[in-house]
């Protein structure tokens, strides 16, 4: 459907596709929802011109977050930023109704001030020009409260286009950060109590993300699990195994991996072997692990939540799972055997 204004809008089971052109249109701002909250806002997905001609980038990326909203709640306003290089004219209009959407209307500075405020933002001029250079960057940000914005970037949609898998998997992954971040305190260091682990927000959207793939018929879960300690599997190498053997004193708490560049194997791959153990070994269900217990930390803990619904302190867990994860292949992988805890929503 064309409007009578030069921004095309689309929508399309819920959501709205903005393809960027000339004009500026000025949209009414909702108003934004207490941070642990659900939203009627219906998250918007931002196209650049000459992506998505067929349809089948944002079709392949709205499979993904349409499962994964109907498995976590409706938590926003959601942008999703679906870019490439080609039109500079498309991308900076993008970019002005970023800046938007971001908008507080209750601050002193008036709203065209906040725009051009955000827009000179050296890390935003310097991810505006890595977009018209063709850069692959991005990944998930937010804004500060009270006025929360989740925004899922991506400088060069041609990958995803290309790769309707991984396409759905990154919108699984991606979503499944927005529901952690709505329920922690994202900005607290991740060691403290009111945020999460490293190995709990990425191990979990990991495990999560590739149980919803298998579910929507994309990959085999066990297979994954297994690759995730052969060779890293979409992750990278080296995989689990080669890890452990080469870094006999890692710790899945420590949150120096980061610095180190070993953060793919611990909190991504570790971290989604140590959610798998407590729903398939401990026998946890699963939406209490991707889910419930989540909603305990803001008003308890992190370390407290942890306990009451996975029904074992957190210290007590990680050895247990240090124990367990050091067990060849053929160990480990037996709890896949045992039934499953899955709930399906």
């Amino acid at each position: 459907m064309q409007s009578t204004t030069a921004l095309i809008l689309i929508t399309v089971i819920g959501y709205t596709t903005v393809v960027a052109n000339e004009s500026q249109v000025e949209r009414h701002q909702e108003t934004f929802p207490s941070l642990h909250s659900q939203t009627k806002v219906k998250p918007v997905l931002h196209v650049a011109n000459g992506l998505n001609e067929d349809g089948k980038l944002v079709k392949n990326y709205r499979r993904g977050l349409d499962y994964a909203i109907n498995y976590f709640g409706n938590y926003g306003p959601y942008h999703v930023y679906l870019l490439g290089p080609g039109d500079k004219k498309s991308i900076l209009n993008i970019y002005r109704e970023r800046a938007k959407s971001r908008i507080n209307p209750n601050s002193t500075i008036l709203p065209d001030q906040q725009i051009k405020e955000y827009l000179r933002r050296p890390n935003v001029i310097n991810e505006i020009q890595a977009v018209l250079e063709g850069k692959a960057e991005g990944g998930l940000t937010w804004s500060k409260p009270p006025r929360r914005v989740y925004e899922d970037v991506t400088t060069n949609s041609i990958g995803r286009q290309n790769d309707p898998v991984e396409n759905t998997w990154g919108a699984l992954h991606e979503y499944h950060h927005v529901f952690q971040i709505a329920h922690c305190d994202s900005y607290a260091d991740r060691d403290s109590d009111r945020n999460l682990s490293s190995w709990m927000s990425e191990g979990m959207a990991t495990y999560s993300s590739a149980v919803f793939m298998e579910r929507l018929g994309l990959i085999d879960f066990k297979k994954y699990m297994l690759e995730l300690r052969n060779n890293g599997s979409n992750i990278g190498r080296p995989g689990i195994n080669e890890f452990i053997a080469a870094k006999d004193d890692w710790r899945l708490d420590d949150e120096s991996y980061w610095e180190s560049g070993e953060a793919p194997q611990v909190y991504y791959m570790l971290g989604a072997w140590a959610t798998a153990y407590l729903i398939h070994e401990n026998g946890i269900e699963e939406t209490t692990v991707l889910k419930d217990w989540y909603f305990d930390v803001p008003r308890i803990g992190k370390a407290a939540a942890f306990k009451k619904h996975m029904k074992i302190p957190l210290d007590d867990f990680l050895v247990m799972f240090d124990n367990f994860i050091r067990q060849p292949n053929e160990i480990v992988m037996k709890i896949f055997q045992k039934p499953n805890n899955e709930t399906n929503d």
